[in-house]
């Protein structure tokens, strides 16, 4: 067994006592900004702003500065309520205000001198230019990433509807699975998809061996159910970001709410409702293989504590088993009993053993060079058509939690689990050596925002995750047994499992 790979990394995020202009939101926040006034243009210093997150009920309040100027940095993405109210004037209110992933919404106010009875003006139209975010970005929610077409529901699928995206063919030669060194299934404005950086929740998530976006056992990027919100950036990159040349793009996981949520979803697509190939109607005695590809999870969130403590839980499970054909030459029954009237007495166990491994040895008869059967060659060996299926399994467990400790302090975390197996190699003689590569995946994320003022915010977000790739046989000790350990004839010979001797 082979250690093909292990990697463990860490990634630390420590925004500190910096302004807010130029840390505003994050790989896992975002922001709202915006100015008070009157009607007259005038600005209106000192003047209360309110924010409400509609899903979690969290509030933080601000005072607008000399400018009229308010901010609300590293807020969690989500739709808020903002409401401005300065003395002398009738408060002003916008019931719909989304903020996204890595986004800075821009929500300004122009509030009436107060009547004798009291009107509330809202608004629930986002502006069509937001002035104060400068990327180049596109942003898709949970919505929007349910009913996008996505076969395999691979994570880093909705990237290819951004604008400047080329999609690459998967299973060719410029793509990781098929071909080494390959360029992952989408590039950005003409630079390679080794340029493209994943992050979720703080944490970088590249294939650390290749930088691209490589899945794991199934060779999908799995976990997409549990996503909330994905934001991919090409161009005019903020300070925390712009590490990678093409594109940066930000997931953050769901999370619960006030309300219970969840869904169930199941996947399926087999032989049994697809239609046979051209190749094989065409040959007679042939059969449309089998295969199955299996995708279904859930996921469910809700209240711990009402306005508090919340809780989201996602599972999500792939099975897949695909047909596949390779032609073998074994040796005929006949050949193998003329091999062991030659041999000497100590020598025929290991080689009736060795022919043991074969198995079925039946097919169609093949012409050998120099075979003493068969007055033309064809009885020493026969042509098989072996057909296997190749079993792919993977899991995803995704537990966040999250914690409004008070207005000005919030926390959250999240654990990960990715699991599974994939068929390295399907041997069409003896399962004995078919080969495996377990791949698990262990994450771990957290964040937690302190804001000292509108002017002065901490944010400090830790994450770590450990990965390991083995390549082996699925049952070690049985194929070393299958070997004979020694062989005595005019040479002595020994097999052992780290060579011979």
């Amino acid at each position: 067994m082979a250690r093909a790979a292990y990697f463990a990394f860490l990634v630390l995020t420590v925004a500190c006592l910096l302004p807010v202009k130029a840390l505003a939101q994050g790989e896992t926040t975002s922001a709202i900004v915006g100015q008070v006034r009157d009607t007259t243009n005038a600005v209106v210093p000192g003047s209360t702003v309110t924010i409400t997150n509609h899903e979690t009920g969290l509030k933080r309040s601000a005072r607008t500065d000399d400018a009229g100027r308010f901010n609300f940095p590293q807020l969690k993405p989500g739709t808020y309520s903002v409401r401005a109210e300065a003395q002398g004037f009738d408060p002003g209110q916008n019931d719909n205000v989304i903020s996204g992933l890595g986004q800075k919404q821009t929500v300004d106010f122009a509030l009436r001198v107060a009547r004798s009875n009291e009107a509330v003006e809202v608004s629930s139209e986002a502006p069509l230019i937001n002035p104060e975010n400068a990327n180049t970005s596109t942003t898709l929610t949970a919505p929007a990433l349910e009913d996008l077409p996505n076969p395999g529901g691979d994570l880093t699928y909705p990237l290819q509807f951004a604008p400047g995206a080329l999609i690459n063919t998967a299973g060719s030669s410029n793509d990781f699975v098929g071909g080494s060194n390959g360029y992952g299934n989408v590039e950005f404005n003409g630079l390679p998809a080794l340029s493209n950086g994943y992050i979720v929740d703080g944490l970088e998530t590249n294939d650390p061996l290749t930088n691209l976006n490589s899945g794991l056992s199934t060779n999908l990027v799995l976990g997409l159910n549990s996503i909330s919100e994905v934001t991919v950036n090409t161009l005019s990159y903020s300070v925390d970001q712009g590490r990678y040349g093409a594109s940066q793009v930000d997931y953050v996981t769901k999370s619960g709410t006030n309300q219970f949520h969840g869904n169930l979803y199941e996947l399926w697509n087999g032989s049994l409702l697809n239609a046979a190939d051209y190749f094989t109607n065409a040959t007679p005695g042939n059969h449309k293989p089998r295969s199955t590809v299996n995708h279904f999870g859930g996921s469910l969130g809700g209240p711990i504590a009402h306005d508090r403590f919340f809780f989201f839980f996602d599972s999500e499970w792939v099975r897949i088993a695909l047909p596949i054909v390779t032609p073998a030459i074994v040796p005929s029954a006949a050949f193998q009993q003329y091999v062991l009237q030659q041999l000497p007495a100590p020598s025929v166990p290991f080689y009736q053993q060795m022919f043991s491994l074969y198995g079925n040895t039946s097919g169609t008869p093949a012409a050998i060079l120099g075979c003493p059967l068969g007055a033309a060659g064809d009885g020493c060996a026969n042509r098989q058509s072996v057909s296997h299926s190749s079993d792919d399994h993977e899991q995803v467990q995704t537990v966040r939690v999250d914690y409004n400790i008070n207005p000005k302090d919030t926390t959250w975390f999240r654990f990960q689990a990715d699991t599974g197996v994939q068929a390295a190699y399907t041997d069409p003689i003896n399962s004995l050596f078919d080969a495996v590569s377990p791949q698990p995946l262990y994450a771990l994320a957290a964040g937690h925002t302190h804001v000292f003022s509108q002017n002065l915010v901490n944010y400090f977000n830790p994450a770590f995750s450990w990965y390991e790739s083995l390549f082996g046989p699925s049952n070690l000790q049985q194929t070393v047994s299958a070997f004979p350990n020694c062989v005595t004839g005019h040479r002595r010979e020994c097999l052992h499992t780290h060579g011979r001797a």
